[in-house]
């Protein structure tokens, strides 16, 4: 397996860059292309792990960082000022840093404006292009991403990463600018197609910006200690005869063949010359969790459990009880973000997205006492002593075996849409529940779970086509929801029956006579989602009920209320 990746959270004012960090010793950072993440640099990551923490973060806008907020247009000097603000959020005085392509020229102003935030800085593949800006080329590269309420778009972004591996520039397709490659394997489409779709809107922020950015003005003004370089491969190779004369005495300009190994160990030389070993050798990233985000703003970090790190969202302040807040199946609770918001009014609420979901890792040969024993260790890591739970959908079969088990930590429950019936009802929906998402060269994995989604708001079983899985309600079809839940159901395409089959193994209806916690069970007129409250209720020690409000606040409330009572 090699060595392991952790992902982390850095609080950065206002917002969060997201990170991956593999190894021990003196930190590096490496920056990716747009509209990448750090999924870009896995490779670099456990390579230099040797010897570094070797740090790679999402720039602000891609993956799962925090998009960079202005009135105006955001330029480099915005996403160069934010490095700067990451390297202190990390608590670095200065470190190596690499940049490549996009990245180069983030780096390169970063250099310029803070030359003793960096001991090294390595811009890899730097283009010079010269003349004035072609906003007319802008504007036909960066086309605008737009999510639909039709999902049309899917197929359009799809087509655009294929192209992407095509052509250069993707828009225009000749002879003359076909690229002379082999078709990319479909993991690597996939990964690039999932951070695309996790920038959405904000994917042309540093693109964009850096096809205006005059970075042949700024490199002679560049005083940090510099490499300048690209392989013989990379079509940005000829930019570096591009590189003014006048370059000032620290800095260097280095040539490389197109092998790997080479480039790689080129890398590793030039952080061991230029590492600050005796003073960072026990590197930690701070917790993002322990000093959260100011106001009503969710703060997202990791928490590590046995089977591997989980990601948590916190939220609200005050001493009433906390709040474990589990989001329905598939999915995670990035989509219910505005209600949690909701929820955490006047006390802390931990939203999980459970193992196997967005960016938690699985849990091994999984099974619901494994789930379980995932959120009992999260609920020991988060020190909370006593909770209570909000599970919807899927997720309360855990949220009730897990009060059966560990009854002495919860204090109330409110299960929203629970889900009975015998073995064989339950293994119909086990089977059924996930549509086919394995990545597919036709892009039709994309609206097969872009379906799977949206028919979730308009029947239950969404699979079921007769006239009794009507939902006779107004359905919740927000595009902006349906695309978040797509992407973090897809991340995990592999791994997202998981956490479903371990929710529909759970016999609810043999083991809710032994829950002794007081239970708020939601209930919905003419839904057959909600088919299952009134018998959930026959055989619940002690509950009571509460009718479901499309208006989240009054739900919310209505639910606070219960747990004050």
């Amino acid at each position: 397996m090699g060595p392991r990746i952790f992902k982390g959270f850095v609080n950065v004012g206002k917002g969060q860059v997201h990170y991956r960090i593999c190894g021990e010793g003196p930190p590096i950072i490496l920056l990716h292309d747009s509209p990448r993440s750090s999924v870009l640099h896995l490779p670099l990551l456990k390579y230099f792990s040797k010897e570094f923490s070797t740090i790679a973060i999402d720039t602000p806008g891609y993956g799962n960082s925090t998009p960079l907020k202005k009135d105006g247009q955001l330029e480099i000097v915005d996403f160069a000022n934010a490095l700067s603000e990451t390297i202190l959020g990390f608590k670095l005085e200065k470190c190596p840093v690499y940049g490549f392509h996009t990245s180069s020229k983030i780096l390169l102003e970063f250099a310029a404006r803070h030359p003793n935030r960096v001991s090294l800085a390595i811009m890899d593949g730097l283009s010079l292009p010269e003349g004035d800006t072609d906003h007319k080329f802008i504007s036909s590269y960066m086309r605008p991403f737009k999510i639909t309420e039709t999902g049309s778009y899917l197929a359009e972004e799809w087509t655009r990463v294929r192209d992407f591996q095509r052509w250069f520039p993707w828009f225009l397709k000749s002879k003359k600018t076909r690229l002379s490659s082999n078709q990319r394997k479909m993991d690597f489409m996939h990964a690039y197609c999932m951070d695309l779709f996790m920038a959405g809107p904000h994917f042309s922020d540093a693109y964009a910006a850096a096809m205006r950015y005059k970075a042949v003005k700024v490199v002679p003004k560049v005083k940090a200690k510099s490499i300048f370089m690209a392989r013989e491969d990379d079509v940005l190779y000829p930019f570096l005869d591009s590189l003014p004369k006048n370059l000032q005495e620290n800095c260097k300009i280095e040539r490389l063949t197109a092998d790997i190994d080479k480039w790689k160990l080129r890398l590793l030389e030039l952080f061991r010359e230029n590492s600050r070993s005796k003073e960072t050798k026990n590197f930690i990233p701070p917790n993002p969790l322990s000093n959260p985000l100011e106001g009503d703003l969710v703060t997202k970090g990791y928490v590590q459990t046995k089977e591997g790190q989980v990601l948590i969202r916190r939220c609200g302040h005050g001493n009433k009880t906390p709040i474990v807040f589990l989001h329905d199946l598939p999915g995670s609770s990035r989509a219910d973000e505005e209600f949690i918001k909701l929820l955490s009014k006047d006390r802390i609420i931990y939203a999980i997205d459970l193992p196997g979901c967005n960016d938690s890792d699985k849990i091994n040969d999984p099974t619901s006492k494994k789930y379980l024993d995932s959120i009992y260790q999260i609920i020991t890591e988060l020190n909370l002593k006593k909770i209570n739970i909000v599970a919807n959908g899927l997720s309360t079969s855990l949220a009730i075996e897990f009060s059966i088990f560990h009854k002495s930590k919860v204090d109330r429950i409110v299960l929203d849409s629970i889900i009975l019936g015998n073995s064989a009802y339950r293994d119909n929906l086990s089977a059924n529940y996930l549509a086919n998402i394995e990545p597919k060269i036709d892009g039709s994995h994309l609206h097969a779970c872009w379906h799977m989604i949206r028919d979730q708001s308009i029947q239950w079983p969404w699979y079921d086509g007769t006239k009794n899985a009507i939902r006779k309600i107004d359905p919740t079809l927000d595009e902006t929801n349906i695309h978040i839940r797509l992407v973090d159901t897809l991340k995990q395409w592999h791994n997202a029956h998981d956490p479903i089959k371990a929710s529909f193994e759970i016999n609810l209806e043999e083991i809710l006579p032994k829950l002794e916690i007081p239970v708020l069970l939601i209930s919905r007129e003419s839904d057959p989602k909600y088919s299952w409250v009134e018998k959930a209720g026959s055989l619940i020690q002690n509950s009571s009920k509460s009718e479901y409000h499309a208006d989240k606040t009054i739900l919310a409330k209505n639910i606070l209320s219960y747990l004050d009572s």
